[in-house]
């Protein structure tokens, strides 16, 4: 029997930036480090699908700060899912503007690259690129734009966001990503709170909305028009010795279709 083709919504929605849902819970806003330092993340991750189905993958990240704000990453990432799979490189970065404390960031982040699904293959492209405006020391803006390209599926996905600092260790964040061109039919909102201290760092979140455009999923189903998407996640990371571990657990349904994920993370210092 032929091998049902994995649709182009399931891609976006099983990919590591969760492109089709504009989210991915294991990445916060950029944030200021102190000093000069490299390090080397690594994270792998397990998805389980509708139908038995699932997958997974694994991302290695070299990462060099320059000063508080500014940092550059880069290395490559691969996924698998049912009867798909594809590798990217990763190049991503932050950087201060300014001397004001806090300062506006500017980021980028870029996963490229192409993989086979079923018999053929396809090319894949999410390029994001944002602004980190302090407005008061408590409230940031975030402005976003996201382009996407992934086989047959691309369009720009511009996000709004607010950031609030409620207390010292907690941060909420609201956003609001909507498709502009293109056909990504995708409209999210989410919100999302990071906890972090000294000893512990949390974080917990939900996203509501449409995804991907009308699709076959893995079992040959139909997936109606402009499918509702809904999201929740959550995660804990803490250091042991001299690296950083994180687990993040999320738990997607789009219209019935349903897809858990869970990520672990390390960080080492090189120095």
């Amino acid at each position: 029997m032929k091998s049902p083709a994995l649709p182009i919504g399931v891609i976006l929605l099983a990919s590591a930036p969760l492109a089709a849902a504009a989210t991915d819970p294991t990445q916060g806003p950029p944030v200021a480090v102190s000093g000069i330092e490299d390090r080397l993340l690594f994270s792998a991750d397990g998805d389980w699908l509708t139908g038995g189905s699932g997958g997974g993958g694994a991302t290695a990240l070299w990462s060099h700060t320059f000063a508080p704000q500014e940092a550059i990453n880069a290395g490559a990432e691969y996924e698998q899912v049912a009867n798909s799979h594809w590798t990217n490189g990763i190049l991503s970065g932050s950087f201060g503007l300014g001397s004001g404390t806090p300062a506006a960031t500017v980021y980028f982040d870029a996963h490229v690259g192409a993989g086979d699904l079923a018999q053929r293959g396809f090319h894949y492209s999410v390029i994001t690129a944002g602004l980190l405006e302090p407005a008061t020391e408590w409230l940031t803006l975030q402005l976003e734009e996201r382009r996407i390209d992934v086989d047959t599926t691309h369009g720009n996905l511009p996000k709004l966001g607010l950031l609030f600092r409620v207390a010292k260790p907690l941060l909420v964040s609201v956003s609001f990503a909507d498709t502009a061109g293109g056909n990504l039919g995708t409209r999210l909102t989410t919100v999302r709170a990071d906890y972090t201290s000294a000893a512990l760092n949390a974080l917990a979140g939900v996203a509501h909305g449409q995804a991907a455009p009308a699709v076959l999923n893995l079992l040959g189903q139909i997936v109606q028009p402009a499918p509702t998407l809904n999201e929740v996640f959550a995660g804990l990371g803490t250091s042991i010795g001299r690296s950083a571990w994180q687990v993040v657990a999320d738990y997607t349904d789009l219209s019935g279709f349903k897809r858990t994920t869970v990520t672990l993370s390390c960080t080492l210092p090189l120095d």
